[in-house]
């Protein structure tokens, strides 16, 4: 009797043990992040950015308005524009000078699949709200790094707009154009997405002896070509063939450009979900380099790289929709959030989850990142190492 009331008595304390460090280890863990409310709204955050100067971000919500201008630090609504008016939403980012605001329409079904994309886009004024100009059906708009123009494309034809006019100061056809396009921020370069042609293709070495090859790459595969911004003369072309692109971002440094690519159907690799991958581009060389990463996100994955250079965030999705930190030069993971039951406890009426479309800024000082979480947002503080 003795021995079996020493092993009950050892048994409970072990179970007290693991549940005292079980509590420990989650209330440890919860502390990592905040859960907060940018105004009494019921609808969804679908898009946000940081202002140039890091001192503010614009949110953009579902059912085509409000969206926000937000004092993060003070916790404070700085602003409030009814814009936009899409139902499922807009991308928001800001000019270079933090003149002017970038609205792309967003949809549930975010993109066709195996087509190009044509979408609305507008551009307001960041601190009125006033519409400057609205683009219907265009694949991509990029202001320039002076605020003064924007570039928008549209079918396989480039505009260039005046901003303080609203007016087509000049077209340029790029006959394979696709989805994308990008600006340095110098100011020197354009990126624009484009399809390979069959006679470039026929010039290219590695498909020599490779027709069934080249043949797969003209049906499923994408180049990033490089023009002088000045007079649009061609340059270069970064020496890879991507996936379908549906998002070219240069750097703020200039040194990379960032490329969204997603498979076509019958090129894809997965046996289920959807693969996004974040290709990098060393911008000085015009060359493709070896750091991808990739994305289960169930829509267009939102991405950034640290004010440091040093990391990448990125949104994927697992059982649930996560958060994912790289190191930058390795790709390897270095934090990881699952946006899953913990983050979602306590969630009053009022407080509506995330729809799985999660936008993501890095705080100055990289230590932490903000995330829209449903109509609330996200405020994750990194474990300390």
């Amino acid at each position: 009797m003795r021995k079996i009331s020493q092993f009950r008595l050892v048994f409970a304390l072990t179970l007290l043990a693991i549940f005292i460090s079980h509590g420990s280890y989650s209330q440890k863990i919860n502390a990592e992040y905040e859960r907060f409310s940018v105004a009494a709204s019921k609808y969804i955050h679908s898009g946000m950015a940081m202002s140039p100067d890091l001192s503010k971000v614009a949110i953009a919500c579902t059912q085509g308005f409000p969206l926000y201008i937000y004092d993060y630090k003070s916790r404070a609504l700085l602003n409030q524009f009814d814009v936009g008016n899409w139902y499922a939403g807009s991308r928001v980012s800001w000019s270079s000078g933090g003149k002017y605001l970038l609205l792309q329409q967003l949809f549930y079904l975010d993109f066709a699949k195996n087509k190009d994309r044509e979408v609305n886009f507008e551009i307001i004024d960041a601190n009125t709200g006033g519409r400057v100009v609205r683009f219907e059906k265009y694949h991509d708009v990029k202001i320039s790094p002076d605020d003064k123009l924007a570039y928008a494309l549209t079918g396989n034809t480039l505009e260039i707009w005046d901003l303080s006019s609203a007016r087509v100061l000049k077209t340029r056809t790029f006959g394979y154009a696709t989805n994308s396009i990008s600006i340095s921020p110098d100011g020197r370069y354009m990126a624009i997405s484009e399809r390979a042609s069959e006679s470039a293709l026929k010039n290219d070495p590695q498909f020599k002896k490779n027709k069934k090859g080249m043949k797969f790459v003209l049906k499923y595969k994408q180049l990033i070509s490089i023009y002088n911004l000045s007079d649009l003369s061609y340059v270069t072309s970064v020496n890879e063939y991507y996936d379908n692109i549906y998002r070219l971002d240069w750097t703020h440094d200039g040194k990379y450009i960032f490329c969204l690519n997603i498979p076509h159907a019958k090129a894809t690799t997965a046996t289920s979900g959807r693969q996004n991958f974040i290709s990098v581009v060393d911008a000085v060389k015009f060359e493709a380099t070896r750091i991808i990463f990739p994305s289960n996100s169930l829509y267009e994955p939102d991405f950034k790289q640290s004010h440091n250079k040093k990391l990448m965030a990125i949104v994927s999705w697992g059982k649930y929709a996560e958060l994912r930190i790289h190191d930058f030069e390795t790709g390897a993971v270095v934090h990881r959030l699952e946006m899953g039951t913990r983050v979602m406890e306590g969630i009053s009426k009022l407080e509506m989850p995330s729809d799985g479309r999660i936008f993501i800024e890095f705080m100055p000082g990289d230590k932490s990142l903000l995330a829209t979480f449903g109509n609330q947002m996200l405020l994750w503080n990194f474990p300390e190492e």
